[in-house]
């Protein structure tokens, strides 16, 4: 529900990739596979990030940028040759650095549209860290994302330290 308030058009869950017969939705969301497929953004890796290149049309492209499954992309030599998939890493700070004009860029842009109210931002968790915080607190902060999902990105919030 919340990405769909972002202004995505399809959210599909990880679990949801592998059920049998996310064939056939794609092909409902696509016109009956007459709309092209050709770019995967996948944030999960593993099998989740494999089923949905599955669905990618020929020449289509998958884009990783989070591996949360912490399991590896085990690509089978057909995709490569019968359907020509591009499989490519994108990693933003890495690419901040090698474009930091466009990083900067990118950033103004962004801002812009925080300023003009047109961008949403994604749940965030609050973490407080101040010098009352409990060590505990903290490594269950920083655990909680280590696990996979959560309510929100978390975020520390400092007061006196």
């Amino acid at each position: 529900r919340e990405m769909m308030e972002l202004g995505a058009d399809v959210v599909v869950s990880d679990k949801e990739v592998l059920e049998k017969g996310f064939g056939e939705r794609v092909k409902e969301w696509t016109k009956g596979g007459r709309e092209s497929l050709k770019l995967g953004l996948n944030c999960v890796g593993g099998d989740a990030g494999m089923a949905m290149a599955k669905v990618l049309e020929e020449g289509g492209t998958m884009v990783t940028y989070g591996a949360m499954s912490k399991s590896p992309l085990r690509v089978g030599a057909g995709m490569l040759i019968f359907k020509d998939l591009r499989f490519l890493g994108f990693w933003v700070s890495k690419w901040g650095d090698r474009f930091p004009d466009e990083k900067k860029r990118t950033i103004g842009e962004v801002l812009s549209l925080i300023r003009e109210g047109r961008f949403k931002d994604g749940s965030m968790v609050e973490v407080p860290w101040s010098w009352e915080t409990k060590k505990e607190e903290l490594i269950d902060a920083v655990q909680g994302t280590l696990e996979g999902y959560r309510k929100g990105k978390g975020v520390f919030k400092f007061g006196d330290t």
